[in-house]
C-alpha cells in the first residue's frame, strides 16, 4: 500500500514545472539477503516523492530524473546492489576491500512515466552488508525531477549510456558505452563514445566505472582536447569502482569523453546484467533559474576540484578546492571553499575524493552546521576513494561546504590527476525557509 503522505506543488516561477527531489540514508548497519530492496531509514531531504511501504519510489510526474547511488560496505564484507525500474535491471554498483571498507556508487538518468517504480536492491545471488551510523551515513540514495512533460521545455538535453561487455582500453583508448539508457537531443553518439553538446550551455556531467579483477582503472574526462579529471581504482585481488562528476560550460559542437589514462592498460568491467560502467549528463536550462528579481535567468551552478594534495591539521579543516571549473551565479568561494545560496530552492550537490597511498579518504558535506553525509576511502598499500550526493533545500545565505573534521584525511591531487571533486547546481527556485541548520 503507499504511503500517500506528500503533495505535488508547483513552484512559484517556474511555468508548470514541479519540483520532485529526495535524498535517503542508512543510519544503522544493515544486513540485506539475497534479492532484498534497500530500505533507507533517514530522509535527509524529500519534497514530493512519494515511496511505497518496500521502499521503491513511485513517479507521479512522467518526466526525466536522474538518481544517484552510493553505499559502503562493513569491514571485509561485500556491496553488490542494483538498481533497477519497474522489473527492468538497469545498472549496479560492486565493492570489495579485503579486511577494510569499500565504496562505491553510480548514476543514471532515465525518461519516466506516471507510476513507474525506481528501487535499489541486492543481486538475488549475493548478501550485502551495508554500514551505516547516524553520523555516518555513506549509504544513500537520491532523485530529482529535471525536466516535466508539463514544464514546456522544448528541446531537453539529457543522456545516460552503459557498457555491457568487459573492454580493453589500452593508451588512452576511449570507452564506448554501448547501452544507451536516455538521449534526449540526441548528443551521445554510441558509435564513438562522444557526448556531442547539441547548444550552448551549463551541462552536469557524470561518469563510474568498475575494473576487471585485479587490473587497475584509471579513467579521464575529457573537453575536446582539455583535461577535466579522472576516476581511478586498484584493489588486490578483486575489482575496483571508482567515479566523478563536473559542471561544465559547453558550446554548441564541443565533445566530452572518457578514456582510459594514456600510456596504462586498462582493462574495466561489464556485461549485459552487470553495468558498472555509465556516462551520464544533462544541460541546466531556464528551468533551473528564476523567472524574476535580481537572478532571473541565471543558472546557479558550480564545480571546483583539488589539483594537488590536501591534509587535514591546517588552519581548517574544510576542504578548500584550488581551481574552478564554473561558477554560474558567483555563489562558490575559492578561498573558503563555501558555496552560498543567493537564490532560495531545491539544490544537487555531488562530491569525490581519492585517498593518498596506504591513507585515509574521509570528507563530509554540511549544510550550515549541520552533517549530512560522508565518503571514506581507504586501501592497504594502495589509493582508495568515495563518493556521495544530496539534494537540499536552501534558504538565501546558507552555506554548503566539504569537511574533514578531526578524521586523518589525506586527500590526493595533482594538477594532471584530478580526483577531488565539489559540484553544485539549483534544481528549482523555491521560497521558504530551510529544512536544516
Amino acid at each position: 500500500m503507499l504511503l500517500w503522505f506528500c503533495f505535488v506543488a508547483t513552484l512559484a516561477g517556474v511555468s508548470g514545472q514541479s519540483v520532485v527531489a529526495f535524498s535517503k540514508g542508512l543510519v544503522a548497519h544493515a544486513h540485506l539477503t539475497k534479492g532484498e530492496i534497500v530500505t533507507y531509514n533517514k530522509d535527509i531531504t524529500n519534497i514530493n516523492a512519494i515511496f511505497t511501504s518496500d521502499g521503491k519510489f513511485q513517479v507521479q510526474i512522467p518526466g526525466i530524473y536522474s538518481f544517484h547511488f552510493y553505499s559502503l560496505s562493513r569491514s571485509d564484507a561485500e556491496i553488490w546492489l542494483e538498481f533497477y525500474k519497474n522489473e527492468d535491471y538497469l545498472v549496479s554498483i560492486y565493492a570489495y576491500t579485503a579486511s577494510d571498507w569499500a565504496d562505491a556508487g553510480n548514476t543514471v538518468i532515465l525518461e519516466l512515466q506516471a507510476g513507474d517504480t525506481i528501487y535499489v536492491k541486492a543481486a538475488d545471488d549475493y548478501d550485502n552488508s551495508l554500514y551505516g551510523a547516524a553520523g555516518e551515513i555513506y549509504t544513500t540514495f537520491t532523485g530529482e525531477l529535471l525536466f516535466s512533460e508539463a514544464s514546456g521545455s522544448v528541446n531537453p538535453v539529457a543522456f545516460s549510456a552503459g557498457l555491457t561487455h568487459n573492454m580493453s582500453l589500452p593508451n588512452g583508448g576511449p570507452v564506448l558505452f554501448d547501452k544507451v539508457l536516455t538521449n534526449a537531443g540526441n548528443g551521445y553518439d554510441a558509435s564513438s563514445g562522444d557526448f556531442v553538446a547539441p547548444a550552448d550551455g551549463t551541462y552536469m556531467i557524470h561518469y563510474n566505472s568498475l575494473s576487471e579483477l585485479g587490473r587497475e582503472m584509471f579513467l579521464d574526462l575529457y573537453l575536446n582536447d582539455q583535461y577535466i579529471n579522472s576516476a581511478y581504482g586498484e584493489a588486490d585481488h578483486t575489482w575496483a569502482d571508482a567515479g566523478n562528476s563536473a559542471i561544465l560550460v559547453l558550446k554548441q559542437g564541443d565533445r566530452l569523453r572518457i578514456r582510459s589514462r594514456a600510456g596504462e592498460n586498462v582493462v574495466v568491467y561489464g556485461g549485459p546484467d552487470e553495468i558498472y560502467c555509465t556516462f551520464s549528463g544533462v544541460m541546466l536550462s531556464s528551468q533551473n533559474t528564476e523567472t524574476s528579481g535580481p537572478n532571473a535567468n541565471e543558472i546557479q551552478a558550480f564545480s571546483a576540484v583539488l589539483t594537488q594534495n590536501q591534509n587535514n591539521g591546517g588552519s581548517t579543516t574544510k576542504v578548500v578546492w584550488d581551481k574552478v571549473y564554473s561558477n554560474k551565479g558567483g555563489n562558490f568561494n575559492a578561498t573558503t571553499g563555501i558555496f552560498t545560496a543567493k537564490v532560495a530552492g531545491v539544490y544537487v550537490f555531488n562530491y569525490h575524493g581519492l585517498a593518498q597511498q596506504d591513507e585515509e579518504v574521509w570528507m563530509e558535506l554540511y549544510h550550515n552546521y549541520m552533517y549530512v553525509n560522508s565518503l571514506y576511502g581507504h586501501a592497504p598499500h594502495g589509493w582508495a576513494g568515495g563518493s556521495n550526493s544530496a539534494a537540499l533545500k536552501l534558504a538565501v545565505g546558507d552555506t554548503v561546504y566539504i569537511d574533514m573534521k578531526s578524521h586523518n584525511t589525506k586527500i590526493y591531487g595533482r594538477a594532471d590527476e584530478i580526483y577531488a571533486s565539489f559540484s553544485g547546481y539549483l534544481l528549482a527556485p523555491m521560497g521558504g525557509t530551510s529544512i536544516v541548520g
